[in-house]
Parts: structure tokens; C-alpha cells; sequence
């Protein structure tokens, strides 16, 4: 019999076939043929039985195919009355709150970030107050199962996929400070995220890490606020990148919108949390810059030296060619130096301190050169005493403009980079204040805004 692969049936032999084959068993032995008559009636009833099956086969096929399309759609309606349904009436005020769990490899040429995240975002869900009334409810083993709505939260600034991506949901039904059940959502993930890193005060810079929360649901349905209840954090003990930066303690928060226009064309509430880094200097003052006596920075470092290697021209003669060949050399130096410099940076339009102190060395250098040059060209016009003079002249004009240079410029940069970590010095003691003031009262002050508050407010309440 020939099997049919596509359907799995057997077709029917032709009929002369089984009579020939039964014309034949006939001519033998007189004593096989009823075996051989009974073998013949087996086969027709086995080809009819295989024939029953494969028919039914198919037709199973069929039904198969019709319910897996109903329970797609029935799936999809599904979904989408949920998701009608997971809307509420009143403005869902959703408290947030964020750990940074590990802080490692801060880019600075990709402007981005690794980090592993915690965080909690809690709100009331008044349909959960019937649970406290019927005692048939009471005895749900999960009672997150009861919440039908969800903030949707999502991540802004992430750079790629979340390698570490996890959602659980938690119900406490009495908590002080609430007057309807309070669900908690923990979500925890880690990535890269992205930052643009504000570099003008590089290599004395302060960056700020944020992690930008923001939700598919409109401003309308949802306010993110930061939890009033419980401090966001930072773990101080698990920064990946000790070595070349100093990590805060501070975490503070700030409110913003945008429309994000994958979800819809309404304005979406965001929540920016970030922490702050200060870069050490050390690398760079050893590698680039050295230290001077009395300041803690100084941009008078390898640009400098290969600076004052250009006085060094002066001992050859004025009228030589030799000197000017000396500063063209340094001053192509110079210009290579900057290009090494230029790969510890991405690609910005503004020029950092230390960009704008080489750019400076480089115009010294070129004072210099330009002074050999007229002095060379001088001593064919002018008696030599008188060059020599000039030439004497000259240099200590340079020498003075390269010393002021560097009085003001390491004077500026000194009191704006310690301007400014004085100021994340005060953030981190207003940190501990506010620290202080929950273990105290147990709720931050009502409309706390953590970019307003003064010290101050918060020293006279704890007082």
C-alpha cells in the first residue's frame, strides 16, 4: 500500500491487484487456501480502518486550528478590558522611592553609566478596603493578585536592554500614615543609562547620575513624587569605581514632563533621581598636570614644561637659525600632546579648563616663535647690542605674561572647583538632616521640594 506523507492516509490498492493476488493463492496448496482467503479479508478491513483514521485525523486538524484562533482573540479582548478596566477615576499620587545598588564603569568619552537599581513606587488602592470587611478575602494567600492597576513605570535615559529585570508586587493592608490599603511595587534592574555629562570643569568636574522614571499613563491619571515615608539611598560600599571618583551621599530628586509619543500625545509626568561623582584628580596631575605648593590644583604641568623648554632657545644666539628650529619643535609637541589629551574626552563643542590651558600653551608657544623670528630678522637691520637688548626685553615680557597667566587661571579654577564641592558638602549634610527628620516624625514636611528646602528649615524643626 502507498502511504500519502502530506496527510498521513493510505490510498486504496486497485481491486485487480487483491484478485490477482487471491487468484494466486488459490492455485497453491489446496490445504493453505482458506488461510490465505482469511488473510486477504484481514487486509481490506485493516486498509478501511486506516482510512476511518485519517479522515478523523483531519478533521481534528480543523477543529484544532478554528479554537486556537478564538482563544487569540478571546486573549486579546481580554487584555484590552483590562486595560480599560485598570484605569482609575481619582489621580493616583504614586510615591517613589530608588537604591542604588551598585554604581560601576562611569564612561565619560560614551556619556553613560552601568548601574543596578531598586525601586519602590507605592500608592492606595481603596478597592482593597473590602478585603478588611469580607473574611472570605481574608484567606487569599496573595493579595497582590487582587490589584487591577499598575503605574506602568518605565526607565527614560536607558541605553540598550536591562539585563536584570524583575517586578513583584506587595499589599499591606494597615499602614500608618494611609487611609486605604498601600500596594508596593519592587522592581529591580540593571543597565546602562545614559548621561550627558557636563564637562566644562574638566578635570575638576562634578557629574550628576540620574535615572529618569516616567510612566505610559498621563499626568492626568498619575503624579510621581518621591516618598515621603523612606529615604531614597545610595550604597556607598558596593562604587565600582572608587579609584578615580568620589561618590556623595546625597540623592536628590526633581519633578518634569514629557510627552512620549510611542504611548500617546499627552504630557507624562518624570521623575529624576540621580546621585553625584567627583572626579579625583590624581590621574591627571601625575600624568598630565603637577601639583603646585599651597593648591590643592594646577593646569602648570607637561604643557608648562614643555613651555619653559622654549626659554632654553634663548641661550642660543639671536641670530641663528637654530633657536627658532628649537620652538617649532616644541610647539608641534605641544600641538601632539593635545591630541593625547583630546582622547580622554567625547566629542563636545566647548573647550574644559584643561582644553582652554593647552589651547593657551599653544598661543605662548607661538609668541615664541614669532619672537625668534623678529629677532632674527632684526639682527640684519640693527647693531646686535641693540637686539640682545631687545631680545632680553622680550623674554622677560613673556616670562611675566606666562607667570600672570597662571596666577589667575589656577586662582579662577581653585575657587570654583572648591565652590563647588563645598556645595555637595552641604547637600550631604542636608541629606543627614532630612535623615534625621523622618526617624523623628516619620514623614518629610508636606509640598517638600528637595531642590527648595533650605538647612536651615530643617535645623529649626529638629530643634
Amino acid at each position: 500500500m502507498e502511504q500519502d506523507v502530506r496527510f498521513g492516509n493510505y490510498r486504496r490498492p486497485q481491486r485487480e491487484s487483491f484478485q490477482q493476488f487471491e487468484n494466486k493463492n488459490l492455485n497453491l496448496n489446496e490445504n493453505h487456501g482458506n488461510v490465505d482467503v482469511h488473510l486477504v479479508n484481514v487486509l481490506e478491513r485493516l486498509e478501511k480502518t486506516m482510512e476511518t483514521n485519517a479522515q478523523v485525523l483531519q478533521n481534528a486538524v480543523v477543529v484544532i486550528d478554528n479554537l486556537s484562533k478564538k482563544i487569540s482573540k478571546m486573549t486579546s479582548a481580554e487584555e484590552d478590558d483590562n486595560y480599560v478596566n485598570s484605569k482609575r477615576k481619582d489621580k493616583v499620587t504614586v510615591e517613589v522611592k530608588c537604591t542604588f545598588l551598585k554604581i560601576s564603569d562611569i564612561d565619560t568619552i560614551a556619556q553613560q553609566f552601568e548601574a543596578e537599581i531598586f525601586v519602590q513606587a507605592k500608592w492606595e488602592e481603596p478597592e482593597l478596603q473590602s478585603v478588611l470587611r469580607d473574611p472570605k478575602l481574608k484567606n487569599v494567600e496573595d493579595l497582590s493578585e487582587l490589584v487591577s492597576w499598575d503605574p506602568r513605570l518605565m526607565i527614560m535615559n536607558v541605553n540598550g536592554t536591562m539585563t536584570l529585570n524583575r517586578k513583584t508586587h506587595e499589599v499591606q493592608l494597615l499602614e500608618a500614615g494611609y487611609q486605604h490599603p498601600v500596594v508596593r511595587q519592587l522592581w529591580r534592574f540593571k543597565g546602562f543609562f545614559h548621561e550627558s555629562l557636563e564637562l566644562e570643569h574638566f578635570p575638576v568636574d562634578i557629574q550628576d547620575l540620574t535615572i529618569s522614571i516616567s510612566t505610559e499613563r498621563s499626568s492626568r491619571e498619575i503624579e510621581l513624587i518621591e516618598d515621603l515615608h523612606a529615604l531614597s539611598s545610595i550604597s556607598t560600599k558596593a562604587f565600582m569605581d572608587a579609584q578615580e571618583w568620589t561618590l556623595y551621599r546625597h540623592i536628590e530628586t526633581y519633578r518634569d514632563h514629557t510627552t512620549v509619543e510611542y504611548c500617546s500625545s499627552t504630557i507624562h509626568p518624570i521623575l529624576h533621581i540621580q546621585c553625584r561623582v567627583a572626579r579625583k584628580t590624581g590621574y591627571f596631575i601625575w600624568n598630565i598636570v603637577f601639583t603646585m605648593v599651597g593648591l590643592d590644583f594646577s593646569l602648570s604641568g607637561t604643557e608648562l614644561l614643555i613651555v619653559c623648554l622654549t626659554f632654553s632657545a634663548f641661550t642660543i644666539d639671536s641670530s641663528s637659525s637654530d633657536r627658532l628650529a628649537v620652538n617649532i619643535t616644541l610647539f608641534l609637541t605641544a600641538i601632539a600632546f593635545k591630541l593625547v589629551v583630546k582622547q580622554s574626552l567625547p566629542t563636545i563643542s566647548y573647550l574644559t579648563y584643561l582644553d582652554v590651558y593647552v589651547v593657551a600653551a599653544l598661543v605662548f608657544s607661538g609668541m615664541q616663535v614669532t619672537q625668534n623670528a623678529c629677532m632674527n630678522a632684526a639682527s640684519h637691520f640693527i647693531k646686535k647690542a641693540d637686539v640682545e637688548f631687545y631680545d632680553r626685553l622680550s623674554m622677560a615680557a613673556l616670562a611675566f605674561i606666562l607667570i600672570a597667566f597662571h596666577v589667575v587661571f589656577v586662582v579662577y579654577i581653585q575657587r570654583k572647583a572648591s565652590r563647588r564641592r563645598r556645595m555637595m558638602e552641604e547637600k550631604d549634610r542636608l541629606y543627614e538632616l532630612k535623615k534625621e527628620f523622618l526617624e523623628k516624625c516619620g514623614i518629610l514636611p508636606p509640598k517638600y521640594d528637595s531642590s527648595t528646602i533650605l538647612p536651615t528649615d530643617l535645623d529649626s524643626i529638629l530643634k
